[in-house]
């Protein structure tokens, strides 16, 4: 049986819902993280029978497993640095919960949710009890919470540890180049397979001037950057972890699509050095 299962983001497609799995199939990919449809901005469509059943229909069609929910908008809202008794902070409770409950409906079985730009003692502090109002209400319906986070190595065990387990990390291979907090192969090592639930890994590559940033790092397809992808997977690989590997490379960037490539060959081009790189082939 395979150690590895490989998974896509929905937001890396420019097209979501059905036609995101049916993309992901063609391109060889097995699971998804789904996005939210819009959260709150869209009155939670997750929650909806008829959304849920499109995409339960889907997944069943194309065989994609639906690995998770990501809380993208309200990534987008920063809301969860907010008190919980601001306004914001009450609508970031209301998307976990929702979030929560559309996972325990359509059997997935994680929530990500991401916690980033900790900026002072004030934010920390409201990240923290965001993750243990979700953590709390999780466990209600059955559902890992997963935490991104672009915080140095040793903030994330004394983030983590404070939940015993309860609180997992999407560990993104990526992030600690483009923040600058660590190199990401000795952090994976360093926090074992215990603390992590899934992987996110994209590439990109270092500016003129060396830095890898959101505004000058262009993404690219996995093993063609110089965020280390390759001594990652060997990390992944010699803390014996075993399960999820999820693609967010965007197969919708223009750089991407070039050439003659489309949203599906750029994918397939991942996948298949995914399975190179993991021995998985």
């Amino acid at each position: 049986m395979s150690k590895y299962k490989f998974g896509v983001c929905e937001f890396s497609f420019p097209c979501w819902g059905p036609l995101a799995l049916q993309m992901a199939h063609e391109a060889g990919f097995t699971g998804m993280q789904l996005a939210d449809a819009g959260g709150s901005t869209n009155s939670y469509p997750l929650n909806n029978k008829r959304v849920q059943d499109s995409y339960l229909d889907a997944s069943a069609k194309y065989g994609i497993e639906l690995q998770s929910i990501h809380l993208f908008t309200l990534v987008r809202q920063n809301f969860i640095r907010f008190s919980q008794s601001s306004p914001e902070g009450q609508e970031c409770m209301e998307s976990i919960k929702k979030g929560i409950i559309a996972a325990s409906e359509m059997r997935i079985p994680t929530v990500m949710i991401e916690g980033m730009r900790m900026y002072g003692a004030a934010q920390y502090k409201h990240v923290f009890q965001m993750y243990q109002y979700a953590v709390k209400t999780a466990e209600d319906y059955g559902v890992q919470i997963a935490m991104e986070t672009d915080i140095r190595l040793e903030d994330h065990f004394q983030f983590l540890d404070r939940f015993n387990g309860k609180l997992k990390l999407c560990f993104d291979t990526h992030n600690p180049v483009m923040y600058g907090t660590g190199y990401p192969p000795d952090m994976i090592r360093a926090l074992g397979k215990d603390r992590i639930d899934h992987f996110h890994m994209k590439e990109s590559r270092a500016d003129a001037e060396g830095f890898v940033t959101k505004e000058t790092a262009p993404i690219v397809l996995l093993g063609e950057g110089t965020t280390h992808f390759r001594e990652s997977v060997q990390a992944i690989k010699d803390i014996g972890y075993e399960g999820w590997i999820i693609s967010e490379t965007f197969y919708n960037r223009r750089n991407l699509n070039k050439g003659g490539e489309d949203y599906v060959s750029s994918a397939k081009k991942d996948v298949e050095t995914l399975k190179a790189a993991f021995g998985e082939d």
